[in-house]
C-alpha cells in the first residue's frame, strides 16, 4: 500500500500531440509548424445559431456574448463576428486602420449591412458566420500558459453555464473545438473507468461463484484485483505515465489477466484438497509447483504489452507499460496473498467433491481422441486458419475524425453540423518556403510575384470539393489593397507604412516574420483515410504547378498528421508485433530449455493472431490504433496457457503410460477457467461507450475462445506427434511436481 499516495496524486493526459508517433519527419514538421504559429488546439468554440439571419438584435445579443467572455484572464483573445477587427479607412487623415465589427455604443442597420458585405467573404465566411448568417462562431483562445487541462475543464464548465443563461433562450447553442474535445473525452474516459471496473468485479465475481463456490474462491482474486489496480496506478504517478483516453483498458486489462494466477493456484489448492492434503500445506504446495510457471506467463504477457513501446506513439506507449506494469504486479500480489487466505480453506472439501469432476472427465475423453489424432486435429486447425486468415487481404487502414465515437455521440453531430454550416474543424497547413537568398529581407514575405503565386494556389485549393475553406496572406494582403483603393496618389505614399503596420497585424496568423515561413490554411472534410490521402496527393499537385517547387514535406496540421500517421500505422504495429513475437519466443526459449516444445508451442498461439486478424478482415472492422493494438498483444496473452501445460506434462511422472491424457486432466480445469474468467471480463469492454473499447473486448475474447482450443487439442496433437511429450532437459520447475490428483 506504500503506492497509495502516489496513486492519488494521479492526473490524465489529453494531448492531441499523443496520438502521433515521435521521430517521424511528419511529427518534426507539425513541431515546426507550432513554433511558428503557436497551437492550433487552443480555440474553444460557442456555436450560436440564430433563428434568423443576423440582424441588429442579433448583432447585438453577440456582441454581449463576447464582451462577457472577453473579461476572463485566461484568453488571449475572443473573435467573433462582433469582435472582428475589420480594415477600414476613415477619420480626418483617412489612413487605415483595425476597428471592432461592433463599435461601444452598439450595431446600427447600416453597420450591419456593411458587416454582412465583408463577413461573408474570406476569410471569414466560414470561420467566423455561415454563409447565410445564421451561424456564428465565437472562438475563445486560450492563453499558451492556460492550456493545461485543469484551465481547460473549467473553461468548459464556465461556458456551458453561460450558454444556459436565460437570455440567451432563444439561441441554440454548442459546444465544439479541440481544447473541450479533449476535456469531453476525459470526462467520457473517467466515467468509463467508473462504470467498467465495477462491471468487471461483478462478472469476475460471478465466473469465481461458479466455479469455486467458496467465499475464499470469490474473494482472493477479487482482492488482487483491487490491489493491482492501486499498485498500476501507484506506479503511474512514480514513473510519470499519465492515464489517457485508454486508462479504462488499462485497469480491465490489469484485472482481468491479473486474476488468472489466483484462478490456477485455486484450482491447484482445490486438487490437492481432494487428494487428501491440509489446507496450509496444499497452499504451500500450490505456490511452490505454480510460483515459475506463473511468472512466465506474467513475464511473457507483460512483454508483449511492452512491446508496444515501438510503435512510438505516447499514448499507446503509455497504455503497454501501464498494462505490462499493472501484470508484473498482480504476479507478486498473487504469491504474496493468494497462499494466505487459501491456508483458511476447509482442511477437506465436500465429499461430491472428492471425486474427479465433470470437467476433468470431459477433458480426459478430448485428450485420447485428440492424443490418437494428431493428424487429424492438425488439418482441421490449418482449415479453419487459412479460411479464417484469408480475410486479412480485407483489412482496411481507416481513420476518419473522431471514429472512436458514435455516429451519434454529441461531438461527432456538433462537428456534422459545423461541416455542414461552416467550415468544420479539421485543419490542414499547406507550407510555403520563403524565396532562396531573402535572408534578413523583411519584404520576402510580401514580394509580389510570391503573394501572386500563393494568391493562384489558394484559390484553386479553395476549389477543391473536399476542402470547406482556403485562406492565406493573400486575402489579407487584398483587403488591405482594397483600403487604398481610390487613394489620389499624392496620398498613397504617406498611407503606405499604415497599411504595412496593419498588414502585420493582419498576416500574423499565416506568415512567420522570424523565418518568413508562409501558411495556406486549410479545414478540410471528415474524410476516410483513402480519401485523405488521394486529397493530400491533389494538394501536392497543385503546390508544384502553382509554386514550381516539391510539396514533399510541404503538408501538416492535425487533419494531415492523423491520417497520414494512420497510412503507416501498420508499420509500427507490424514492429512491435515481431518484437513482440521475438520476445515471447526467447522467453519460451529459456523456459522449455527444448526446441521441440518450442517448436510444437508456436502453432497453437500464432493460430489465435492469424485467425482474428483474418476476422477482423471479414467483419470490416477497419484497422486503427486500438484494433492494430490487440494483433501486437495477442501472442504475449495467448501463450499463458500453453505454459501451464508444458510445466504439468514435464512435472508428469516417468512411468505415467500416457502423459499427455494426464496433463490434459489435471492442468485442463485450471486453463478453462482462467480462460472463462479473462473472457467474462473482456466482455465487459463490450458495454464501453468508447467504440475501441468495444472492439478490444470483441478481439480478445475471441482471442482466449481460440487460443483455449489450440492449447487443449491442437498443442497436444503436436506434442505427441512431435515426439516432444517426454522433454530431454529438466524444467527448471521440475523439482516440484504436480500431484498426480486428478481435477
Amino acid at each position: 500500500m506504500a503506492l497509495g499516495p502516489s496513486a492519488l496524486g494521479v492526473r490524465g493526459r489529453y494531448e492531441v500531440e499523443d496520438f502521433f508517433p515521435e521521430g517521424t519527419p511528419e511529427r518534426a514538421t507539425f513541431e515546426r509548424v507550432r513554433a511558428s504559429f503557436g497551437r492550433d488546439d487552443r480555440a474553444a468554440l460557442v456555436v450560436v445559431e440564430f433563428p434568423r439571419p443576423l440582424d441588429v438584435d442579433g448583432f447585438a445579443a453577440l456582441d454581449a456574448l463576447t464582451r462577457r467572455l472577453e473579461g476572463r484572464e485566461d484568453l488571449e483573445e475572443v473573435l467573433s463576428p462582433a469582435s472582428a477587427r475589420l480594415v477600414a479607412r476613415g477619420g480626418p487623415d483617412r489612413r487605415p486602420r483595425l476597428e471592432r465589427a461592433i463599435p461601444p455604443e452598439g450595431p446600427t442597420p447600416g453597420r450591419v449591412a456593411e458587416l454582412l458585405s465583408v463577413l461573408t467573404r474570406p476569410p471569414y465566411v466560414g470561420s467566423l458566420l455561415s454563409a447565410d448568417a445564421r451561424v456564428a462562431v465565437v472562438a475563445c483562445v486560450l492563453r499558451d500558459d492556460r492550456t493545461d487541462h485543469a484551465h481547460r475543464e473549467r473553461l468548459l464548465a464556465d461556458l456551458e453555464a453561460e450558454t444556459a443563461r436565460p437570455e440567451w433562450s432563444a439561441l441554440r447553442f454548442r459546444l465544439a473545438g479541440y481544447p473541450l474535445h479533449r476535456v469531453l473525452l476525459a470526462r467520457l474516459v473517467t466515467a468509463e473507468t467508473r462504470r467498467l471496473y465495477p462491471l468487471v468485479l461483478v462478472a469476475m465475481g460471478v465466473v469465481l461463484a461458479l466455479a469455486f463456490r467458496s467465499p475464499v474462491g470469490v474473494a482472493a482474486p477479487l482482492l488482487v484485483m483491487a490491489l493491482s489496480a492501486v499498485w498500476v496506478t501507484g506506479l503511474m504517478g512514480l514513473l510519470g505515465l499519465p492515464p489517457n483516453i485508454l486508462a479504462p483498458a488499462v485497469y480491465v486489462t490489469v484485472a482481468v489477466v491479473g486474476v488468472t494466477d489466483p484462478v490456477h493456484l485455486l484450482a491447484r489448492h482445490r486438487e490437492l484438497l481432494r487428494g487428501g492434503e491440509g489446507a496450509a500445506r496444499a497452499a504451500g504446495q500450490a505456490s511452490r509447483e505454480l510460483l515459475t510457471p506463473c511468472l512466465w506467463t506474467s513475464l511473457t504477457t507483460a512483454l508483449g504489452f511492452a512491446s508496444l513501446v515501438a510503435t512510438r506513439i505516447p499514448m499507446v506507449v503509455h497504455f503497454g507499460l501501464q498494462v505490462a506494469l499493472g501484470v508484473m504486479g498482480a504476479w507478486v500480489v498473487s504469491f504474496l496473498v493468494v497462499p494466505a487466505l487459501m491456508a483458511l480453506w476447509p482442511a477437506r472439501p465436500p465429499a461430491r467433491a472428492a471425486a474427479p469432476g465433470a470437467l476433468a472427465s470431459a477433458l480426459a475423453t478430448s485428450a485420447r481422441w485428440t492424443v490418437g489424432r494428431p493428424r487429424r486435429v492438425a488439418l482441421g486447425f490449418l482449415v479453419v486458419f487459412a479460411g479464417g486468415s484469408a480475410g486479412v487481404v480485407r483489412l482496411r487502414v481507416n481513420s476518419p475524425l473522431l471514429a472512436d465515437l458514435d455516429a451519434t455521440h454529441p461531438i461527432r453531430e456538433t462537428n456534422r453540423f459545423l461541416e455542414e454550416r461552416l467550415a468544420g474543424v479539421i485543419p490542414l497547413d499547406v507550407l510555403v518556403e520563403p524565396p532562396a537568398g531573402t535572408a534578413h529581407d523583411p519584404m520576402a514575405p510580401y514580394r509580389a510575384e510570391r503573394i501572386e503565386r500563393v494568391a493562384r494556389l489558394t484559390e484553386r485549393l479553395r476549389a477543391l470539393p473536399e476542402v470547406l475553406q482556403a485562406t492565406s496572406v493573400a486575402d489579407s494582403v487584398r483587403q488591405l489593397a482594397a483600403v487604398l483603393e481610390g487613394v489620389p496618389e499624392r496620398e498613397a505614399n504617406g498611407l503606405v507604412p499604415a497599411a504595412l503596420l496593419l498588414a502585420h497585424e493582419e498576416v500574423r496568423r499565416w506568415v512567420d516574420d522570424r523565418t518568413d515561413l508562409l501558411r495556406v490554411r486549410l479545414m478540410v472534410r471528415d474524410l476516410e483515410t483513402e480519401a485523405a490521402l488521394d486529397l493530400f496527393e491533389r494538394i501536392g499537385r497543385l503546390y508544384e504547378e502553382e509554386l514550381g517547387e516539391p510539396a514533399a514535406g510541404r503538408l501538416s496540421g492535425q487533419g494531415y498528421l492523423a491520417q497520414v500517421v494512420n497510412r503507416g500505422i501498420v508499420e509500427p504495429f507490424r514492429t512491435g508485433s515481431l518484437w513482440a513475437l521475438a520476445a515471447v519466443f526467447a522467453a519460451l526459449a529459456v523456459a522449455f530449455r527444448d526446441l521441440r516444445l518450442v517448436a510444437a508451442s508456436l502453432p497453437p498461439n500464432l493460430f489465435p493472431l492469424g485467425v482474428v486478424a483474418g476476422l477482423m478482415g471479414w467483419a470490416g472492422i477497419d484497422l486503427r490504433y486500438t484494433s492494430a493494438l490487440v494483433l501486437s498483444v495477442v501472442f504475449g496473452l495467448v501463450v499463458d496457457d500453453t505454459i501451464h501445460l508444458v510445466a504439468r506434462l514435464r512435472a508428469q511422472p516417468a512411468g505415467e503410460p500416457a502423459p499427455l491424457v494426464r496433463t490434459l486432466v489435471t492442468a485442463g480445469p485450471g486453463m478453462v477457467l482462467s480462460s472463462l474468467v479473462l473472457a467474462a471480463g473482456f466482455a465487459v469492454l463490450l458495454a464501453g461507450e468508447f467504440i475501441p473499447h468495444r472492439v478490444m473486448g470483441g478481439l480478445l475474447v475471441l482471442t482466449v475462445a481460440l487460443a483455449l482450443a489450440g492449447d487443449l487439442f491442437l498443442l497436444p496433437a503436436l506434442l505427441g506427434w512431435w515426439g516432444a511429450v517426454r522433454p530431454r532437459v529438466p524444467a527448471p520447475w521440475a523439482d516440484a511436481p504436480y500431484g498426480t490428483d486428478a481435477g
